[in-house]
């Protein structure tokens, strides 16, 4: 039910925006504006407002439209001071363009909100235990490296990182990486990225044999970490002389060894040193289980006034338009197979998997998706608004209208492309859920 819920909250704000951006650049040039529908399908609810605009919303979630007076499609709206194909090429234009600019908006709105509400979160990006065999390993990654660069570009976390992989994505070079070793030195491993660019259902770093590195934080003054004489900033090597991958991971060994003495090896100023740790037991309602107390280390918090929320929320959107941008051109240049290409199933299921890690995670998500809607819908393609947006600025160069034959034929082309397109994704979609 969350995972619905959250798909259909999704679609529904970021198509309404979108047509909202067509909806209001039709009236400010006058157009008469006969339909606004949320959906396709069945109208659930509607109503019509005093200019005549009938507001609508459908069954069937997967889209909208803003439906003005034509001409194309009426003959009786010929001469109609508010019919829209007679209004000047550089108005349609605008038209065209406002559905994806509000879509950016959004997404620079929601980023702002997450800016002044949450601030902004870095993990530090220290490597921790490195698969055996994998191109990791091969690389010469080892546990402690902390990632300084990724492709010439300074990364400040893993999430940067992340972003860069991305960017990497289906490039036959190896991707250079810079580190600091746990020594203190400084290292470039060439990192091959072609194991995730053919499985991208895996997790980056699963794929890659890359684990992060569990740093500690702050110590509870009196708890059993604080005896055992753990300090903040401690890197954990091993549990027991297990590596330890992830913080997931070592906190749930952790409470389930409540009473038992454990053995920590952790990297300490270069040196390896060995503790002896036994978690007290916690009881939280029914359950009991272990804690040592200590928090999660390596992550910085930053927090934003008003003023400069816009500078971070601003840079975040640039920094997500270029992975959205990127992953396309693979997509269409062949880099990255259409196998990835992902539909309505795959919106509903990251979507409802966002909403459960709380609302900063699917605000994130609905603003990433509604920046992918608005550069998709700017691609020079017949029936997207990039492409009446092409063909209006040709008009505005030729000095006069396309051939009517031409746009019916151009239409049919991108109709084509894009159902093509659409059926993929959801074949794609259901490939992944029955194999």
């Amino acid at each position: 039910m969350l995972t619905l819920l959250a798909f259909v909250v999704t679609i529904v704000i970021i198509v309404a925006f979108h047509e909202w951006g067509h909806f209001l650049a039709m009236r400010a040039f006058g157009v008469r504006v006969l339909t606004f529908s949320v959906g396709f399908g069945p109208k659930l609810f509607r109503f019509t407002d005093k200019k005549g605009t009938e507001w609508v919303i459908s069954g069937i979630p997967l889209g909208g439209y803003v439906k003005p007076l034509d001409a194309r499609e009426d003959e009786t709206a010929e001469g109609d001071p508010g019919e829209f194909s007679s209004k000047p090429a550089w108005q349609r234009v605008i038209t065209y363009a406002a559905g994806p600019v509000f879509n950016f908006i959004l997404a620079m709105l929601i980023y702002w909100l997450l800016m002044v509400g949450f601030g902004q979160s870095r993990m530090q990006a220290v490597v921790g235990p490195v698969a055996p065999g994998t191109v990791a390993e091969q690389a010469g990654f080892a546990h402690g490296d902390r990632i300084l660069e990724a492709g010439g570009t300074a990364v400040e976390g893993w999430r940067p990182f992340y972003n860069e992989l991305i960017l990497h994505l289906g490039e036959k070079e190896k991707l250079p990486v810079t580190v600091a070793t746990a020594s203190g030195d400084t290292a470039v491993r060439e990192l091959d990225t072609s194991p995730w660019s053919a499985d991208l259902e895996k997790l980056p770093l699963d794929a890659l044999g890359i684990s992060q590195a569990v740093l500690i934080g702050e110590v509870v003054e009196g708890s059993a970490a604080d005896q055992a004489g753990l300090l903040a900033g401690d890197q954990v090597i091993a549990l027991d002389g297990e590596p330890v991958s992830g913080w997931q991971a070592w906190q749930e060994t952790i409470m389930v060894s409540a009473n038992q003495t454990l053995e920590l090896t952790v990297l300490r100023d270069g040196a390896m040193r060995r503790f002896a740790v036994t978690p007290e037991t916690v009881t939280e309602g029914e359950q009991s289980f272990g804690r040592i107390g200590v928090a999660m280390g390596g992550i910085y918090q930053q927090q934003f006034g008003a003023g400069g929320a816009i500078v971070a929320a601003a840079e975040r959107f640039a920094e997500q338009s270029e992975v959205v941008w990127a992953s396309l051109v693979k997509l269409v240049t062949g880099k990255l197979s259409l196998d990835n290409l992902g539909g309505p199933i795959t919106i509903a299921q990251v979507a409802g998997e966002s909403a459960s890690y709380g609302i900063a995670s699917f605000l994130a998500l609905l603003a990433y998706l509604s920046i992918t809607l608005g550069i998709i819908n700017l691609l020079p393609v017949p029936m997207l608004d990039g492409g009446w947006i092409f063909f209006g600025i040709i008009e505005m160069i030729r000095g006069r209208s396309l051939p009517e034959r031409f746009l019916m034929a151009a239409q049919g082309v991108g109709l084509t492309l894009v159902i093509s397109f659409m059926l993929l994704a959801i074949y794609n979609d259901l490939v992944k859920q029955f194999s």
